[in-house]
């Protein structure tokens, strides 16, 4: 599910994310931010939202995964075929406009349960993360901001999880596990005119490998990603080799350069 995160109001209206299993925070156009959600269809909400467009980087992101649904509220038209071709099942307000509920001014908010009614749920490919007890070492960290150009995103230690602040406001509570991917974020193949002007859209590189941090149990471990196969998940290990362990839990996934 791709959900808006831009400006006060819409943030005082998400739903849904805290039940999300992983959520990816990515940079968009105008250097501003949105999420990616993906959602176990055993432990859904009632209600998502609200629904934002697709964009390049979601399809080889959620290539990871398998088959999945994947709802979003349109797309640029040069990136419908890619969508299309993608082993995804679109789901949108025009192929399934009684999921959602809103309108074009209004913010579009989906009924995940309705999805499944159309379209079951199959199993998962696993995206590579590997939990379990924590492993030795880390540096004491219980509070954190990352930074694109005109976004933010915040975590904070509470005892028991992260509470995850968007441009410097609360947003949702209970992640378990902060991965800091450190990715390339280049031009991406479609330039948008919605907004009455053009805005070059970005894509960030999920495939290949760079350094990350890991922050669990209020301390954080510095790390090294890798996904050579675009069909594999990602891989996250120690400076030893070992896999990074996550803490049981929703995982939230900072993208940033």
């Amino acid at each position: 599910m791709k959900i808006d995160n831009v400006g006060a109001r819409v943030q005082s209206i998400q739903r849904g994310l805290a039940q999300a299993d992983i959520v990816y925070w990515i940079q968009v156009e105008g250097g501003l931010s949105r999420y990616l959600a993906v959602y176990d269809a055993n432990h859904l909400p009632a209600l998502i939202g609200p629904v934002r467009s697709a964009r390049q980087t979601d399809i080889p992101l959620l290539q990871q995964y398998g088959h999945l649904d994947f709802a979003y509220s349109g797309a640029i038209s040069g990136l419908l075929p890619l969508l299309a071709r993608a082993d995804l099942q679109n789901v949108t307000p025009v192929t399934d406009p009684g999921a959602f509920t809103g309108g074009a001014v209004d913010p579009t908010f989906i009924d995940p349960h309705q999805i499944l009614a159309r379209f079951p749920s199959v199993p998962a490919r696993s995206p590579g993360f590997v939990f379990g007890a924590a492993p030795g070492g880390g540096t004491a960290l219980r509070a954190m901001t990352w930074h694109l150009p005109a976004a933010s995103i915040g975590v904070r230690y509470n005892g028991s999880g992260y509470d995850v602040f968007e441009d410097g406001h609360p947003a949702w509570s209970g992640t378990a596990t902060v991965v800091v991917q450190h990715v390339s974020i280049v031009p991406g193949l479609f330039t948008d005119f919605n907004a009455g002007h053009p805005d070059n859209e970005v894509f960030t590189r999920s495939t290949g490998s760079g350094r990350a941090e890991v922050l669990r149990d209020g301390r954080v471990w510095q790390a090294h990603w890798s996904r050579p196969d675009p069909a594999a998940g990602t891989s996250f290990t120690l400076p030893d080799g070992s896999a990074m362990t996550f803490a049981t839990g929703p995982v939230l996934v900072v993208m940033v350069p």
